[in-house]
């Protein structure tokens, strides 16, 4: 059984981007299942034998019948809260209740992982993806930086997983360990991945070459070509258009959106401000934008690390960029 499933049909892109998917709990054979994960997916397949007796496997097996139910097994997927990751650690509550201890605490310091909030955790898997990683932080919002309990870290099934190794089992006043084995089924050999290890296409260095270039650009001599006016352009049409997205992810959508601090550097008015770029001539109301604009990135690279939200790191030559390129605007003309 899997809680994981969802389809690309029915207008799959617009609910992903309004925040409304709606996954179900599965019945598929394990075989097909192991070869989707292991051969195509190249995951790591652990198994886990928990050690239930024959009345709290039918219990279980019940329950999980009746939620695989078409009227029962779809819900609207929460990537934090209500995941598949989480279904599964609620079937085995819902069964077994205060039958069932767990040492949420004690896995959670194990791992060093103490006090750790969203974005920390999820900040692990998306290492061997940067522009991944980017978009993530981009569009997901303060909410990312709240602090959860040990608790709720099993909405990471690593996490679900080390709960379940120390999880025990009380019966009759005895205590006995939940998992009685734990069996890697297959394990992945990583390769080295040659896209990934371009570190040309890191946001990093993206982004320090469009500083570069907007320092080049901001001297005199080249302040005033056609080619500074249209880098300009790209750089602040670009930002407002992230700018409106995020705009429409917290307004619009279920996202964890909410209150996004990257709206500082991708301001919305860049996107209609932009297209002024091939003026000559800039009113008052628009000199002083590029102005107070260029005064607000360099403000939040300054209290960069105090802020409420971490901003990816990525971003401060892109906000340096930002700011210099608004000064020389409003300077030169």
């Amino acid at each position: 059984m899997n809680y994981g499933t969802f389809t690309f049909d029915n207008n799959f892109y617009i609910k992903f981007a309004n925040g409304e998917n709606d996954y179900w709990l599965s019945i598929v054979p394990f075989q097909q299942e192991y070869y989707i994960w292991a051969v195509r997916e190249k995951r790591n397949v652990i198994q886990q034998t928990l050690n239930l007796t024959l009345k709290q496997r039918n219990d279980l097996y019940r329950f999980l019948e009746n939620n695989a139910l078409p009227q029962n097994s779809v819900y609207r997927y929460d990537y934090f809260y209500d995941n598949c990751s989480n279904r599964i650690d609620n079937a085995l509550k819902k069964v077994f209740g205060d039958s069932m201890k767990f040492y949420s605490e004690k896995v959670v310091k194990e791992h060093g992982q103490s006090g750790a909030s969203i974005r920390q955790l999820t900040h692990q898997y998306l290492k061997q993806s940067k522009w991944g990683e980017l978009g993530i932080e981009t569009c997901l919002g303060i909410e990312m930086d709240r602090k959860i309990t040990p608790e709720q870290f099993k909405f990471l099934p690593d996490f679900l997983m080390w709960n379940y190794d120390k999880a025990v089992i009380i019966s009759k006043e005895k205590f006995s360990p939940l998992v009685v084995e734990k069996t890697f089924l297959f394990r992945y050999s990583e390769k080295s991945d040659n896209e990934s290890q371009l570190i040309s296409f890191s946001p990093m260095v993206c982004f320090s070459l469009i500083l570069i270039l907007s320092i080049v650009l901001s001297f005199p001599f080249a302040s005033q070509p056609f080619f500074a006016r249209f880098f300009d352009f790209i750089l602040f049409f670009s930002c407002g258009v992230i700018g409106l997205l995020l705009l429409y992810l917290w307004f619009f959508t279920t996202h964890y959106s909410q209150f996004n601090l990257n709206l500082i550097w991708a301001s919305p008015l860049s996107f209609f401000l932009s297209f002024t770029i091939f003026s000559r001539k800039h009113n008052n109301p628009i000199s002083r934008y590029y102005f107070y604009y260029s005064l607000l990135l360099m403000l939040t690279v300054l209290v960069w690390a105090l802020l409420p939200q971490h901003l990816n790191v990525a971003y401060l030559p892109l906000c340096l960029a930002l700011a210099l390129r608004s000064y020389s605007n409003y300077y030169f003309k």
